[in-house]
């Protein structure tokens, strides 16, 4: 078992069993895996923080229990996001845009970003609509139906006459795609 994925182990058996520093390091694993996921949803970093906790603990109790583990880290994801998409549902303080701007605290105080913070926001945008577009169809229509319209993979697939399985390794492929795209035009951008 490769040293970087121990961790999964870890939630396999009875985690509070575990001593403390072995606790850590699948917590801290675990908050690698899923933090940046979530930070994109909720564009907070306390909210995510509070995701990525509350998400473990769900995790940690129902980890032992999978009868199987050949997609672990996948369903890992899954649980943080859904516990994610439930917050949103629940409290009413958030609403779940479907702009890249993900999350609003209404209740917070009023923040006006600086100019730069506009201009930056602005960029970002322009480029991760140009990254979408330089994507084939099937790929931009995949992660459409995914984050935008919220779909199930089963109920995608369907739609697009693929298996679930095909479809999961197309999503992988769009994601990679978008990721190399937007960096590269963001590095671009920073020069």
């Amino acid at each position: 078992m490769e040293q970087e994925e121990q961790w999964l182990y870890f939630l396999r058996s009875n985690f509070f069993d575990l001593d403390h520093e072995a606790q850590r390091l699948a917590y801290e694993a675990y908050r690698h895996l899923v933090y940046r996921d979530i930070f994109f949803l909720t564009r907070s970093h306390e909210l995510t923080e509070d995701v990525v906790q509350e998400s473990f603990y769900k995790v940690v109790a129902k980890a032992p229990q999978l009868k199987s583990t050949m997609h672990l880290k996948a369903w890992i994801v899954k649980v943080a996001r859904n516990h994610a998409y439930d917050l949103f549902k629940k409290n009413k303080k958030y609403r779940h845009l479907r702009e890249p701007q993900v999350v609003i605290d209404l209740e917070a105080p009023s923040f006006h970003p600086t100019v730069a913070e506009q201009v930056e926001d602005q960029i970002r945008n322009e480029i991760l609509h140009e990254a979408l577009n330089e994507l084939s169809p099937e790929y931009r229509q995949a992660l459409f139906k995914y984050y935008i319209e919220e779909k199930k993979f089963k109920e995608i697939a369907q739609e697009l006459g693929k298996t679930e399985q095909a479809l999961a390794q197309t999503m992988v492929r769009a994601r990679k795609k978008l990721y190399r795209y937007f960096s590269k035009r963001w590095v671009d951008a920073d020069e």
